[in-house]
């Protein structure tokens, strides 16, 4: 990151960067909450890395600034490592261990098993406006598209956000909740943990009808059949 870089973050998501030697400030946007935000930072030499990686140089390059939703492996990480579950006699070994672990689900993820981000699509820094805007509705899958407020969050006028992202995407704000739901929901039914009713509510479908219609839209399937497929 060099200096004067921003970054724009959501609760439970994760990302991978590396700094200059004299990286300058750099900040990062804090969004209104009741609650606090935290931030967990592990700061590696990169000389370490390659030291039990070996050069990572390509798999550095194809994760770099990706801004991801934990996987479920990745939150009880991030948990352990908050609470830690041994005596303070075995933390280094264990924070080491734990750290390794977090830089290989990273550095060697499978993209295919993980709910598209769409940051990633959008390659124009000078529409910064989308990307943030498809980067806050990641983080607020159980709520209506609220226009006015999300376009008051990202800086601009609605009607320009609106046809901002349609022009730099292809798809509307809508069809792009829709499918960021229908894959966290994809992810939550294959994790097994929930029925269908209450992965439906969970990503903000109050009617079960309008969630496996859209679901079906999305993944070509219902979500019945997609249970079935993954069991």
């Amino acid at each position: 990151m060099a200096a004067g870089t921003r970054l724009t973050l959501l609760p439970r998501t994760t990302a991978l960067f590396t700094t200059a030697k004299q990286s300058g400030l750099m900040s990062a946007t804090r969004f209104a909450s009741e609650g606090g935000h935290d931030f967990l930072v592990l700061v590696i030499p990169i000389e370490s890395v390659e030291g039990i990686f070996g050069p990572v140089a390509p798999l550095m390059r194809k994760n770099l600034g990706i801004l991801r939703r934990w996987s479920g492996r990745e939150t009880a990480l991030t948990d352990d490592l908050l609470k830690p579950p041994i005596q303070p006699a075995a933390e280094k070994a264990w924070y080491l261990a734990k750290t390794l672990e977090i830089l290989s689900l990273h550095l060697f993820r499978q993209p295919q098993e993980e709910p598209r981000f769409f940051c990633s699509m959008v390659k124009s820094n000078a529409n910064r406006y989308v990307r943030e805007a498809l980067t806050l509705l990641e983080g607020r899958l159980d709520q209506a598209l609220d226009l006015q407020k999300l376009a008051r969050d990202v800086g601009c006028a609605p009607p320009y956000l609106s046809r901002l992202v349609k022009q730099e995407t292809g798809k509307t704000l809508l069809l792009h909740l829709r499918a960021l739901r229908i894959e966290k929901a994809a992810e939550m039914l294959s994790a097994n943990q929930m029925n269908v009713t209450e992965v439906a509510l969970e990503v903000g479908y109050q009617s079960l009808s309008h969630f496996s219609k859209a679901f079906s839209l999305e993944k070509g399937m219902t979500p019945s059949r997609f249970l079935k497929r993954e069991s």
